[in-house]
Formats: C-alpha cells, sequence, structure tokens
C-alpha cells in the first residue's frame, strides 16, 4: 500500500515495476458508471473513510486468512463517493478499496493533507517547471490516473509562508489540478475541504462564504467542517451556494465522532441530515467506520445496519434515524452491464462455480460485489438474506426466505433487489445461478421491470424450475415486441417473485439461493489465455510469480470486442492463485502474486486460473 510522508517524494516519484508490491497497488476495475434516471434526486452523499490510521493489514490487495472482524461499508448504494483519509501528506486509497467502490459506480479520492506542525516542503507546492506548469499538478494527477483512482481531497489545515503566498496562484493550481485531473480520469473530483482562507489563514467556517467561496469556484465540490450552526451557517450557505446554481456541490460535514458536530455525531448522525436535506445540500459523512471503531467491533453487522438502514431497534443504545431515511438509491450497473456475486469482503470459505475450494475464514476488500439496493422491512412476507455457508463465486449467496405471518400480501408477495437503469435491448443477456429445492412447494420467478421513455411500466418473470444443486441458467429479455414498440425503454428493477402452495407450515421457508447475477448488453467476450512468464525470488524472500495474457488466437475482430475491459488484468477481474493440485492461496487483481517464502517450498507448483468480469472462468498457467 502506498502514501507519501512529504512533497520531495512526490516530486521524485515514477513509476517502478521493480518494486515489491508496485503491481499490486494498481486497482484494476474501471470504474462502472452509474446511469442516472432521469427524475432522481439531485442529493450526494460522500463518505470519508477514517479508520484506525488507515492502511490497515486486512487492506491487502492479494487479501488475508483471518477471522477476526474487520469493516467494511456494505451500503454503497447510498454513496456517491469515497475518501480514503489518513494523516500522511499524499494518501492514495489501497488497490482493494478503489475496486470494490468502482465495481459499485462510486468515485473514490485520495487525500492530500497539511497539518499543523507538519508543514516541510508546503511552500513547494505551487513550484512551476521551466515550460511554467505547475509540477504537483502533474504529479498528483499523475498519481490518480496510474494507481486508478478519480481524484482528491485537499485539506490545507496550515496556511502558506506568507512571503510566497499569492491568492490567484492558489486558485490557478486547484484549477489546473481538476483539469488535468479530469484529462487523465474522466469524471475526477477534487473537493476543497473548509479550511484555509482566502486570507491564507485556516478559518473553520463550518459552510459557505465570501472567505472560502473562490476555492468552491475552482473546484467540483466543497466538504465543510462539522461545527455548523442549523440557523446561521447552514442557512448561509444553502442560500449562497443556490446563488451560485451549485448547491448541491456543498457535501456538509457531519463527524460521526461528535466533535462539535450538530445532532451530536454516532447514532444522531440523522439529526443532522433531518436539517440538512431541506436546505438542499449534500452531506459528506465523515468516519462512517466509528460503528466498528467505538465499540471495538462488538455487534458491529448489526451497528452498521442500524446506522445506514434502519432505526429501529429494542436496545435504545440503537435507536437511530438512518442515512437511507435521506439518502436515495443509486442506480446498480450502467446503461449495458451489471454483475454481482453478493460477495461481503470475508467469508468462511471460499467456492467457485458452487464448489468449495478453501475451508479457511478469508477478509478481501476487494471482493466485495454490489449488494441489493433495497433492504427488507419487518412487515415483508418475502425477504433476502446474505448467507456465508454455501455460495456459487467467493463467500457468500443470497438467500430468499418466505415469513408466513409478516405481511399482508401473502399470496404472491416480491423482494425487490435492484434499481437500474439499463437500455433495454432484445437480445439483453440475463445469467444467473440459483439453488431451488423442492421442498419448499412454491413457484418461484425472478422478475424485471421495464419503463418506457413515456413512464409507463410493465413488470416480466421468468420461472425458476426445481435444481438442487447449484446450476445456471441463461435468457435474453426477448418481451417479443418490435423495435418501435421498445424505443426509450429501461430495465429499472430486478426482484424475486414467489406463490407459495399448500396451507401455512413454518415460520420461515428458505425458497432460493442465487449465487450471481449477470446481465450484459455485449456479446460474450472470448476470453484469452494465461501464460506463465517468471517467478522470481524477491529480495525479501517471496516468490513472484507472473503471468501475461495470451491473444495469440484471437482475429483483429476479437481484438476490438465490446465489453468490460480492465486496463490491467484485460478481460478478467481477478485471479484465483492456488498451491499444488488446489489449495487457495490467494486472489490478485493484477499479473502476479507474491508467494510469502513459508510457502515457497522445493519443488511447489502453482496454478493461476481467471475469473471474467462476468463470472466465467478461464483455467490458467502452471508455474
Amino acid at each position: 500500500m502506498k502514501y507519501f510522508n512529504d512533497l520531495a517524494s512526490v516530486r521524485n516519484w515514477q513509476p517502478d515495476s521493480s518494486r515489491e508490491g508496485e503491481a499490486s497497488d494498481i486497482a484494476n476495475v474501471p470504474l462502472q458508471e452509474r446511469q442516472l434516471l432521469e427524475e432522481r434526486d439531485q442529493f450526494k452523499l460522500l463518505a470519508c473513510h477514517d479508520f484506525k490510521g488507515a492502511y490497515q493489514p486486512y487492506e491487502d490487495s492479494q487479501g488475508i486468512y483471518s477471522e477476526e472482524p474487520v469493516y467494511t461499508l456494505e451500503y454503497l448504494h447510498l454513496v456517491s463517493t469515497f475518501v480514503y483519509f489518513s494523516h500522511h501528506r499524499v494518501t492514495i486509497p489501497p488497490a482493494t478499496w478503489i475496486n470494490v467502490m468502482h465495481k459499485n459506480g462510486v468515485r473514490i479520492l485520495g487525500t492530500f493533507i497539511v497539518e499543523p506542525g507538519s508543514t516541510s516542503g508546503f511552500s513547494d507546492l505551487l513550484e512551476r517547471d521551466v515550460t511554467g506548469k505547475f509540477i504537483f499538478v502533474e504529479k498528483l494527477a499523475g498519481l490518480a490516473e496510474y494507481y486508478g483512482f478519480d481524484g482528491w481531497l485537499l485539506n490545507f489545515e496550515e496556511h502558506f509562508p506568507d512571503t510566497t503566498f499569492n491568492l490567484d496562484t492558489t486558485l490557478k493550481f486547484i484549477e489546473e489540478l481538476r483539469k488535468e485531473s479530469d484529462r487523465r480520469v474522466k469524471g475526477s473530483e477534487i473537493v476543497w475541504y473548509d479550511s484555509l482562507t482566502i486570507y491564507n489563514r485556516v478559518v473553520y467556517v463550518n459552510g459557505l462564504s465570501p472567505l472560502n467561496a473562490p476555492f468552491f469556484d475552482v473546484s467540483s465540490a466543497l466538504f465543510t467542517n462539522y461545527r455548523w450552526n442549523p440557523l446561521t451557517q447552514l442557512l448561509t450557505t444553502a442560500a449562497l451556494s443556490k446563488t451560485m446554481h451549485r448547491n448541491y456541490d456543498v457535501y456538509m460535514g457531519i463527524d460521526v465522532f461528535g466533535r462539535g458536530t450538530f445532532g451530536g455525531g454516532g447514532w444522531g448522525t440523522g439529526t443532522a441530515l433531518s436539517v440538512i436535506r431541506p436546505a438542499g445540500l449534500s452531506v459528506a459523512i465523515f468516519a462512517p467506520g466509528w460503528v466498528f471503531e467505538n465499540f471495538d467491533g462488538q455487534n458491529f453487522e448489526e451497528r452498521n445496519r442500524k446506522f445506514w438502514i434502519n432505526g429501529e431497534a429494542t436496545d435504545r443504545e440503537l435507536i437511530c434515524r438512518p442515512v437511507a431515511e435521506f439518502a436515495p438509491v443509486w442506480e446498480a450497473g450502467t446503461k449495458d452491464f451489471f454483475y454481482t456475486d453478493f460477495n461481503r469482503g470475508y467469508g468462511k470459505k471460499w467456492f467457485q462455480s458452487g464448489r468449495e475450494i478453501s475451508r479457511k475464514p478469508w477478509v478481501h476488500v476487494g471482493a466485495q460485489g454490489v449488494l441489493p439496493s433495497f433492504y427488507p422491512e419487518d412487515t415483508d412476507s418475502l425477504v433476502w438474506k446474505l448467507d456465508n455457508e454455501t455460495a456459487y463465486n467467493g463467500g457468500h449467496s443470497l438467500q430468499i426466505v418466505h415469513r408466513a405471518a409478516a405481511g399482508v400480501d401473502v399470496k404472491h408477495p416480491s423482494c425487490k433487489l435492484y434499481q437500474l437503469n439499463m437500455e433495454y435491448k432484445q437480445d439483453l443477456r440475463f445469467s444467473f445461478s440459483y439453488t431451488l429445492e423442492m421442498v419448499q412447494k412454491g413457484r418461484a420467478a425472478v422478475y424485471f421491470v421495464l419503463k418506457r421513455f413515456n413512464g409507463v411500466t410493465e413488470r416480466h418473470e421468468i420461472g425458476l424450475p426445481v435444481q438442487e444443486s447449484w446450476g445456471t441458467k441463461t435468457v435474453t429479455l426477448d418481451v417479443g415486441k418490435t423495435d418501435e414498440e421498445i424505443y426509450g425503454t429501461r430495465v429499472v428493477e430486478l426482484g424475486i417473485t414467489y406463490i407459495p402452495m399448500g396451507t401455512a407450515g413454518e415460520a420461515e421457508t428458505a425458497v432460493l439461493r442465487l449465487g450471481h447475477i449477470c446481465l450484459s448488453g455485449f456479446p460474450e467476450q472470448k476470453l484469452p489465455g494465461i501464460g506463465k512468464t517468471l517467478s522470481p525470488f524477491s529480495p525479501s524472500g517471496k516468490r513472484r510469480l507472473n503471468w501475461q495474457l495470451d491473444y495469440s488466437g484471437f482475429s483483429p475482430e476479437d481484438g476490438l470486442q465490446l465489453g468490460i475491459k480492465s486496463r490491467v488484468t484485460g478481460e478478467f477481474a481477478y485471479f484465483l492463485v492456488y498451491k499444488g493440485l488446489g489449495e487457495l492461496l490467494g486472489i490478485s487483481h493484477c499479473l502476479e502474486f507474491l508467494v510469502n517464502e513459508d510457502t515457497s517450498t522445493d519443488g511447489a507448483i502453482y496454478r493461476v486460473d481467471g475469473v471474467a468480469f462476468d463470472g466465467r472462468i478461464a483455467k490458467g498457467a502452471w508455474f
């Protein structure tokens, strides 16, 4: 994992493929650009990750074997931008966090910070080269492009030397950084933090005012300090930002640890949101990992769910107004592609194509998939649960459960899973894996909702035959209409429906399990081979397995095939690295894997398999 503590190191930075771990620091998943519904609320939610000083061992790009509880951000269907924060001068997000954010359509930013008592070299930030270009504009934009993230949070909590400060030069630097970043990384963001003012003094305005408006004017957004008052700074910020026609580009800060934030942070985060939303502004939630860190990980999943999704609880400590009450759901997938395997970034076992290949508890933040957009209510009669006992790919599957007495609609209950906005085509390919046991005695189906250009919606179902063990099904979503009839039509919702048969029995009935879902408007890609190159030992004693993608059997037309493709790993989302005939060592999101010395015994052999972005597997090279 990569960061810099001073500007001199940034100045001297160059890509170095010989550095141990360099390849694994580079993210490989391209941003899955969300296709927003026209009627969507413009509100945005930025989550700023400040967790235990950052760069935790479990964030390693190859993953680790561990059963210790870890913090992951599960509710990404509510988040628009994620900032990876630390107190190093330049914070580069770990590749695992970049990959999981990009899978979910969330932009991720690094952090450039200057703090009191740590200003060495800060005066060099605005230095230009002989051609007049800002040296550190090129470096910061280059770092984002190289490592694969989407921009920067600029947090200047110390002033420039008075003898060298020039406001126009500082504003020009920010403007050029925004332009250069966007040139290198489409849709990048440069977010200014509410600290340094136009008079070269640190004043926490706690909102937008003439003291920081010029910085906001040349940035993508403003992240305000947390100590705003709902009757003063909040109202003046709303008024000024609306005159600039950029009110939703202002993120009002909420510190979940409290520290003077309105509502007190913690379970009072919803109190702050309840006044920000009517003001017509966006929000930045700082340190949402409080739900883990403040309680030493105890009951993390319950606390996390209550904070984000559902504030109802018998334990008064957990009663709150959840974030989801105020933050609208973002669409999953792109206009042409959606894939999920329901992974949570950790698990008890690892499965591939429904077969258990490892019984070791594991953690890999980058393995987290796209989790459902809709969460069950207590009154729902058909609900979903993430299950870690069996899976198709990874460590979790989605179990659909019928609760006989939960709701009033017991005749034909439905369970909404995903909000989408995909371009509908008659050859839109829908593939998924599932199990459906005969004992449940009902009729289950996958449904999808189409929305025409005039707003009219219609629902279609795909019946599921009984399937006692994991199997896959692939269909096209052809509903038998002409091109004129489907003009402007979108796929906007995906879910499960179920008709229970016979008399009521158990209070809960496990209906089916889903292993993965893939919706693709692209022709199925031809996958390249995986060829061994070198496997030398590094100076630290680790064996470096290297491989390359083999396109030797591709025609010129194959090389132009459409679909999701990584600049790092081509058609593959990740690689599984095995020792011997089947011991899973870990996961790689690049074209190499570092094997620890204690597993690099004489005569050991290794195999690398590739897993495509649509879940297909290509058997690979032996080492």
